[in-house]
């Protein structure tokens, strides 16, 4: 009688392709948070060290980034096909404008869930649609970003931190116009600005700071490799 050899099963391999296969399929998107890796070995039912090596295989296929303190986010590997050392972007300055958004538009997000109207959202949606026209074209889809981020604001009926907004202008697209320096970023870009514009006409202000937040953490770990050292 003859036996199928029962083949010894690499745990670290495992891990890796079922991740692997939800990143690539999109059941992961990019910017997805990843579980702890205490949560991880419970749910494989594996040590904690066989994660750890297989998250640390993923991260050498540019699937993943972590950054301690952050977390660990799926990534889009085309963002690091990128020629240049660095980005026009310091991450002081980044946290800058991530501070900048939590004061301004976070307060205006809370005002729009009374104040804004249908208009307001549907003026929402065509900064999407603007954003999709000109996603291969990285000055306009800089604009378009801005635009959108001005109607956010604009839902809260409130000329004070409309004015914010428009003051900072430039300032505001040259955080983008870096952010888009990467290949590909404009991906995250729209699927983000989608979900926040259906989350804003919902009026779930938890789920749009939610986002914001989540947004804000995915691009300090992306990023951390490309900021440039301050002056």
């Amino acid at each position: 009688m003859e036996f199928v050899k029962i083949e010894k099963v690499n745990l670290v391999d495992a891990v890796c392709q079922q991740l692997r296969e939800m990143i690539v399929s999109g059941k992961f998107p990019e910017g997805t948070k990843l579980d702890s890796e205490n949560k991880l070995a419970r749910s494989f039912n594996v040590s904690r060290v066989v994660i750890r090596e297989a998250l640390q295989q993923l991260r050498s296929e540019k699937l993943i980034v972590t950054r301690q303190g952050v977390g660990t986010y799926v990534a889009n590997p085309s963002n690091f096909m990128l020629s240049t050392q660095s980005i026009d972007l310091t991450e002081e300055a980044y946290r800058d404008f991530l501070h900048f958004r939590e004061s301004v538009e976070y307060g205006a997000v809370t005002l729009s869930k009374t104040a804004a109207t249908e208009a307001d959202f549907d003026a929402l949606d065509r900064c999407v649609q603007m954003m999709e026209a000109c996603r291969h074209d990285r000055p306009s889809f800089n604009e378009a970003d801005y635009e959108f981020h001005l109607a956010v604001v604009k839902c809260s009926h409130n000329l004070y931190l409309e004015n914010a907004i428009k003051s900072n202008r430039q300032l505001l697209i040259c955080v983008f116009d870096a952010m888009n320096d990467l290949p590909e970023a404009g991906n995250f870009g729209m699927t983000s600005h989608v979900d926040l514009a259906a989350l804003m006409r919902r009026r779930d202000v938890k789920g749009v700071i939610r986002s914001y937040d989540e947004m804000g953490k995915y691009n300090i770990a992306r990023l951390a490799r490309f900021f440039k050292n301050r002056e």
